[in-house]
C-alpha cells in the first residue's frame, strides 16, 4: 500500500503508517517520532509510536501534536486549526488504527469454523438387495440448523458418496473428496418446502 495513504478514524482523527511501522530501518523515512540503535556497527531506527500518527481529519496533511500528556491521557492539537482533542487511553487509539488496518487484509480471507458441534438426533441405516446401502444422520448444529447426511455406498467397497441437505437454507451440497456419485447415482432429487433440487450425474 501507498505509504503516504491517510486513513480516516473518525470526525477529529486520521492516521498514516510511517515508513517504520514493518520494523526497523537503516532511514526513518517520513515517521517524525523515532529513535536510535547501534547494532552492527550500523545505526537503525525505530518508531515511538508504533508505526501509527495521527493526523488532523480536517486538515489531513497536517499531524497533530501532543498538547498534554498525563496518567495515560492525551490531548492532541492540530497546529493549523488549534483544535484540541482530547483522548483517554493512548494505546486504545492505537488498537483501533490496526483494528481497522485489518479491514481490507482480511476482506476476502476464507472462514473456518472451528467451534462447530453437532447434536446426534437420527441416525438409520439401509441395506437393499440390490447391493448398495444406504445411511441417514440427521444432526443439528450449533446454530439450530438441521443437517441431514446422507451416506451411499456400495456392499463391496469402503468407497461412498456422502451429500449434506440443510432444509432451513434449502441447500444441497455433497463432500468433492468421497467417490464420485456418477459412479452409483444416476439422479438425487430433494424436496423442499416450494423448492425442488435435482442434481443429475452423468457417468461419461
Amino acid at each position: 500500500m501507498d505509504d503516504k495513504t491517510i486513513f480516516r478514524l473518525n470526525d477529529d482523527i486520521s492516521f498514516r503508517k510511517c515508513s517504520l511501522f514493518d520494523g526497523d530501518e537503516l532511514t526513518f523515512g517520513n515517521c517524525t517520532n523515532f529513535s536510535t540503535a547501534e547494532r552492527n556497527w550500523r545505526t537503525y531506527y525505530s518508531c515511538n509510536q508504533d508505526g501509527i500518527h495521527f493526523h488532523c481529519t480536517t486538515h489531513p496533511e497536517i499531524e497533530l501534536e501532543v498538547e498534554d500528556e498525563s496518567y495515560g491521557n492525551v490531548t492532541y492539537r492540530c497546529p493549523k486549526c488549534r483544535k484540541s482533542i482530547e483522548v483517554e487511553n493512548r494505546r486504545e487509539l492505537k488498537n483501533s488504527c490496526l483494528r481497522m488496518l485489518n479491514i481490507p487484509e482480511f476482506k476476502d480471507a476464507k472462514l473456518i469454523r472451528l467451534d462447530d458441534w453437532y447434536v446426534h438426533e437420527i441416525k438409520e441405516k439401509v441395506k437393499e438387495e440390490s447391493g448398495y446401502w444406504l445411511t441417514t444422520n440427521v444432526k443439528t448444529d450449533k446454530d439450530g440448523d438441521t443437517i441431514i447426511v446422507v451416506y451411499v455406498g456400495h456392499k463391496d467397497s469402503n468407497e461412498k458418496v456422502q451429500f449434506f441437505i440443510k432444509p432451513e437454507k434449502g441447500q444441497l451440497t455433497s463432500d468433492h473428496k468421497d467417490m464420485d456419485p456418477a459412479k452409483i447415482l444416476s439422479k438425487i432429487e430433494v424436496h423442499f418446502k416450494g423448492r425442488k433440487l435435482t442434481q443429475d450425474f452423468d457417468n461419461d
